[in-house]
């Protein structure tokens, strides 16, 4: 039987914020108490095929540090075993770090501990951020007040640091080369193996996970130009991606 690998972002992607939130969605995650994430009933039936696939693997790939991650509540037995948190720098295994991959993460950690607590401490004092913290230790996550000015604001920080820096509304990310989803993709792709991997995401973060799938799914036509290659697919007009990302897996 073959394998195959569905590595899947989270947010926008398989789940959607109560901005998007339609009549009959289902509460996936609260937030101090107010709902905060949503999947569409037939995205919920979907999911309840996918998990009768024993040769699909649902792998969420997610920016969410541990915390945020276990907040969604995945339902009819759905919870995938193994998820990937903190852009792939911490695999979970049943919601517990697995060690072996963690250590690895560690030694890769290592050379850029200082940079991350340096640029934590200087960009505390930047008036544009409303928000700045390291995230489970693995890479530096910055909100901004104006999402206008990221891309100005991207290039000045540039400047200071080598890591990697991309952003997606407000939210700008510092990561270090373990902690991008591609390179994660492939730790996991080694050690689990597989035939085929299908990736699905929504924004630049998501990008290096896309390119190196045997097929990238993505919502539209803007999203498909930012990556390298041409083995994507494109959401179907008026359709939810959630439904249309399973829908294409399950018929694989």
């Amino acid at each position: 039987m073959k394998k195959i690998i569905f590595a899947c972002d989270m947010d926008n992607t398989l789940i959607h914020s109560h901005k998007k939130k339609l009549e009959n969605d289902i509460c996936v995650e609260y937030l101090d108490g107010n709902e905060q994430s949503y999947i569409s009933p037939y995205t919920q039936e979907l999911l309840n095929k996918l998990k009768s696939r024993s040769d699909i693997l649902l792998l969420p790939v997610t920016t969410r540090s541990m915390a945020q991650y276990k907040r969604i509540m995945w339902h009819d037995g759905t919870t995938p075993q193994l998820a990937l948190t903190c852009n792939g720098s911490i695999l979970l295994n049943n919601g517990e770090p697995d060690k072996d991959w963690l250590d690895c993460t560690y030694r890769m950690n290592e050379p850029y501990k200082e940079e991350l607590k340096h640029l934590c401490e200087k960009y505390k004092s930047y008036e544009c951020f409303k928000t700045v913290r390291i995230v489970d230790e693995m890479f530096l996550f910055v909100y901004c007040y104006n999402r206008d000015e990221m891309q100005d604001i991207a290039a000045k920080c540039a400047e200071d640091t080598s890591l990697s820096i991309e952003y997606s509304g407000n939210k700008m990310y510092f990561f270090p080369p373990y902690a991008n989803k591609g390179f994660s993709l492939n730790r996991f792709r080694e050690i689990y193996g597989a035939d085929k991997v299908i990736a699905a995401g929504d924004s630049m973060i998501d990008c290096s996970m896309l390119d190196i799938a045997d097929t990238a799914l993505v919502p539209d036509n803007e999203m498909a130009s930012l990556l390298k290659g041409e083995n994507y697919k494109i959401c179907e007009e008026n359709k939810l991606f959630s439904e249309f990302i399973l829908e294409y897996v399950l018929n694989l």
